[in-house]
């Protein structure tokens, strides 16, 4: 089934080119790279964490997935990169999948502002450390948790990383409703492991050249994956589209920014995933 679905999307996707050095690897590409704005989603399973080192070097974690992968994964990468100061830890919203190893982070990574949903207002922008900042989502939006969750646009140098938390189709729409010409990206990390609704509409419309999804294997049975995700990619190939990745199959995804111009996205399977390697 997995083989199949991929197939199927990557018949979808043509080799078109786009504006961006776009290179495909198997090895850790954070060390060395010369870019100033760096974004690593991080394969966690179900469940969403994805690290941001700013233009300032200062880092922010979003999310931390589940209490076990976030000791199989998250803590592992932090110690494997020297991080020993995480400037924000942000969690789009306090469900289990998103809030592992919580204490353990705030403890011992001199973490200096904890925000969520709450911290924010829709539509609230912020200079935050060289990007800029736009709330799409946020807690007063929705009375569902998930659809109370963070969503952002983080934009640098004309570069757009669109973040779609967990919102279903219903906030989808209503982000398309009110910033109708903010949700075009780059690079967008897809919502809620596609397990529930999507709008195929928000999705044609974000116009990405690389979709990022979080998901385990159960991914391959629902819907909104098997359906409306690949009715959708059917008609985003008509745009930028190029590749969509899954994070069960191509492990942490790495995209690495100077500007529109001049970006790049690899994959490569995190090799540090034993839960008692850091105690």
């Amino acid at each position: 089934m997995a083989g199949r679905l991929r197939r199927l999307v990557d018949r979808l996707i043509p080799p078109a080119a786009v504006p961006a050095r776009y290179v495909r690897q198997t090895v850790d590409p954070m060390r060395g790279a010369d870019f100033r704005l760096k974004i690593v989603c991080l394969d966690v399973d179900h469940g969403d964490s994805t690290l941001i080192v700013l233009p300032t070097g200062r880092v922010a974690l979003v999310d931390s997935g589940k209490d076990l992968w976030a000791a199989r994964r998250v803590i592992p990468f932090l110690e494997h990169h020297n991080i020993g100061e995480i400037t924000y830890y942000i969690n789009t919203h306090l469900h289990e999948d998103h809030t592992g190893q919580r204490e353990r982070i705030l403890r011992d990574y001199l973490v200096q502002n904890v925000w969520d949903h709450r911290t924010f207002s829709t539509g609230q922008e912020l200079d935050f450390e060289g990007t800029h900042l736009t709330v799409l989502n946020s807690y007063a939006d929705a009375s569902d948790d998930n659809d109370r969750s963070l969503a952002f646009r983080l934009e640098y140098n004309g570069f757009v990383y669109g973040h779609g938390a967990d919102l279903y189709a219903d906030g989808q729409r209503r982000i398309l409703q009110r910033f109708p010409d903010l949700v075009r990206s780059h690079v967008y990390r897809a919502n809620h492991h596609m397990h529930g609704s999507v709008s195929v509409e928000y999705l044609v419309r974000t116009d990405p050249v690389v979709v990022v999804i979080s998901a385990q294997e159960a991914v391959y049975q629902r819907l909104a994956y098997t359906h409306d995700f690949c009715q959708a990619v059917e008609q985003m190939r008509r745009g930028r589209l190029r590749d969509v990745h899954l994070t069960l199959e191509r492990g942490n995804v790495v995209v690495q920014v100077n500007d529109a111009l001049d970006w790049g996205c690899s994959t490569y399977r995190p090799q540090i995933i034993l839960a008692g390697l850091y105690p």
